[in-house]
């Protein structure tokens, strides 16, 4: 499968993801908070802040509320309009800005020169392209911050977490939404390849909707540590999750904390 399937999920089918990503919007303020611990414990407790792959804001958004400027970028239209809407709605219009945009073209979507204070990709928004792709976006994100700035990867699955409770199918409810996902791990590449089936919910019976399939390359915390030290960044911190901040496992989902490397 190549990265076309990230233009079926994110853009040309983004209404079926968006109502999954709007219910996260139910943690998505704690989520922001356990961020904002982090980067004030790195004396980081306002600044400008890039969030890739920002979806349609929910982490953005809470920053904001938080006192952050955050700009936001992702390729799918729907979700920036969403994001926008929502930013008027908690009324941080003037503390976000969010970019349609690809990331892998991040040098040529931010048109200033004001430097970053910290970079944040949460919920397993790496792994869409190949290795080489991640460590680009990552040294290209480097670039736009200022010496000592933070790198978050959080909420994102691993290998080592994902082999632990592999299960070749799984079922998830959302709300009237179900969605049964039937997964291949490659083990000699370590890609997850996916299909989604999308069906409403009407008292015990299920409406097929349509079908969405991903592919994406899982990380263990290891070959992630490598990726960014080439991308000018060394990871200085992990944790079990963004609630509790407790010290993380090598078997945990990506919790992670990189400084920019001078």
């Amino acid at each position: 499968m190549s990265s076309d399937w990230t233009i079926k999920f994110f853009i040309d089918k983004a209404h079926l993801f968006l109502k999954i990503m709007n219910i996260r919007w139910g943690i998505a303020e704690r989520e922001a908070k356990g961020i904002a611990k982090i980067l004030s414990n790195h004396g980081i407790s306002k600044g400008r802040i890039l969030d890739l792959m920002c979806g349609n804001g929910r982490i953005a958004i809470n920053l904001a509320k938080l006192g952050y400027n955050v700009v936001g970028v992702d390729f799918s239209p729907l979700y920036i309009e969403d994001a926008n809407k929502k930013a008027i709605e908690h009324g941080v219009e003037d503390k976000t800005s969010f970019l349609v945009g690809d990331i892998r073209n991040l040098n040529s979507i931010i048109k200033d020169n004001i430097p970053f204070d910290g970079v944040i990709n949460v919920w397993t928004s790496i792994g869409y392209y190949d290795e080489s792709t991640d460590e680009m976006i990552f040294r290209k994100a480097a670039k736009l911050c200022r010496d000592n700035a933070l790198l978050i990867i959080a909420s994102t699955a691993s290998r080592d977490f994902l082999l632990r409770r592999f299960l070749p199918r799984t079922i998830e409810e959302w709300e009237d939404l179900v969605v049964i996902e039937d997964h291949k791990f490659e083990k000699y590449t370590s890609r997850l390849k996916s299909t989604w089936r999308f069906y409403n919910k009407r008292n015990e019976d299920l409406v097929y909707i349509d079908k969405l399939e991903l592919d994406i390359r899982l990380y263990s915390i290891h070959e992630l540590n490598s990726l960014l030290r080439k991308a000018g960044w060394q990871i200085i911190e992990s944790y079990k999750d963004l609630f509790s901040l407790e010290p993380g496992d090598p078997t945990d989902p990506i919790n992670i904390v990189a400084k920019k490397i001078s």
